[in-house]
């Protein structure tokens, strides 16, 4: 892979985190049995192996106008069409070329029928050329000469990798590349141009790289791991999540943090499918009690969304000092008292820094003071952080007063 290629800006230019969502990818086999499906990859083939037994004469690194005019004719391509084939194909090592010769290059051995490291390699060559160089082969562009139009492809495709299974409207796309490339361009010669994002979207769909349905863009799974690929290189931390066959509840816990709603709910539907739902309950809770405030919340919501609660899983989870709390509110005549209420407090502030309604408008004083007070003495990792937060943020000023009174005794 080219290091000097670059999808995006710079992740910490974006005002990126370290880390986005865990996304799923198939194994290698499955990614290059894609990849090998590709109509971009079988039309640059055709282009070079059309080179096999024939004399051609190059000129300034292509064919002459006769030996393209007689290219063209036989694979039934566009003078554009080819002329972009032609440096794909280069790039590529399917075609060999010197000052004065063109033949097949070593590359065609490797496409289809190479190792899948070594066929998902030549995808990704592809991919990379599509978004960094294919916009110059429409309309009248001179990269020599016209502005820079390049990063149209990788403004729209970075667009597509944050929109995860969502995608984006065709629509959404031309306005994101037409704000990208104005903000350096006259909109006016913008315009006189044209929008590039058709023809884009349909070499990535040639190469194999997006879903277009309904008018809605997705990337594919190779697409995906080419856009995970480049951004761990710059530092950013995206995890893949393992087959649904071999997630654990841990797993399921994990990723919910960072995955939308409607990825969860897919998620979790997959995960619970292949389990009894007295199975799955059990793997929750025992998952839930290692985890973390969100991973908690997390597992306690999944269990009574599906109604897997049980009385005798919630008295096991009794025995759980985390889990405790959650476990009297399921129980019918198991009292909450106020340290329970507390650690739930410091469970819902710690996992969704929601501080604003920790305490109802109006809340009795007194029940301000005693919750406080119970919180600055629980054995919970996330007790200052949650107490500190709603110092700084509580909107109430006499509420943040004394939640910050708390959290000096908590760390004290």
């Amino acid at each position: 892979m080219d290091d000097e290629f670059m999808p995006a800006p710079d992740p910490s230019e974006l005002g990126l985190p370290d880390e986005l969502p865990p996304i799923r990818l198939p194994d290698l086999a499955t990614l290059a049995a894609q990849a090998r499906t590709s109509d971009l990859l079988t039309k640059a083939r055709r282009a070079a192996t059309w080179l096999d037994g024939r004399e051609v004469v190059v000129e300034d690194g292509g064919l002459s106008t006769a030996d393209t005019a007689a290219a063209v004719k036989a694979l039934g391509f566009s003078d554009s069409e080819f002329e972009m084939l032609w440096d794909l194909a280069e790039d590529l090592d399917f075609i060999e070329l010197t000052d004065d010769e063109a033949r097949p290059g070593d590359g065609l051995d490797e496409w289809p029928d190479g190792s899948d490291d070594d066929v998902v390699g030549l995808w990704d060559v592809a991919f990379e050329f599509v978004l960094a160089e294919s916009v110059w082969y429409d309309g009248d562009l001179d990269p020599e000469t016209d502005p820079d139009f390049g990063p149209a492809g990788p403004a729209m495709i970075f667009a597509l990798f944050l929109a995860g299974g969502n995608g984006l409207s065709r629509n959404e796309l031309s306005e994101l590349v037409e704000g990208a490339l104005t903000e350096e361009l006259d909109e006016d010669l913008f315009k006189a141009v044209g929008d590039p994002v058709p023809a884009l979207l349909e070499r990535l769909r040639e190469l194999g790289a997006v879903h277009i349905a309904d008018d809605t863009v997705t990337l594919t799974p190779l697409a995906l791991w080419g856009m995970r690929e480049r951004y761990v290189a710059l530092g950013v931390d995206i995890g893949v999540l393992p087959p649904v066959e071999q997630m654990t509840a841990a797993d399921l816990l994990r990723a919910g943090a960072s995955l939308s709603e409607e990825e969860n709910a897919d998620e979790s539907r997959a995960w619970l499918a292949l389990r009894t739902p007295e199975q799955a309950a059990q793997e929750l809770i025992s998952a839930a009690s290692l985890g973390d405030a969100f991973e908690r919340m997390f597992a306690v919501h999944l269990i009574r969304s599906n109604e897997l609660g049980t009385e005798s899983l919630w008295r096991s989870a009794m025995d759980v000092p985390e889990l405790r709390p959650y476990a009297k509110t399921e129980l019918a005549g198991e009292e909450v008292d106020i340290a329970d209420a507390a650690w739930l407090l410091t469970d819902l502030v710690a996992a969704t820094g929601e501080v604003e309604n920790a305490f109802p408008p109006g809340a009795p004083p007194e029940l301000v003071r005693d919750m406080f007070d119970a919180m600055w003495r629980l054995p919970h990792p996330e007790v200052w952080d949650a107490l500190t937060m709603i110092g700084e943020e509580h909107p109430d000023k006499k509420i943040a007063k004394a939640a910050r009174k708390a959290a000096f005794k908590a760390r004290s």
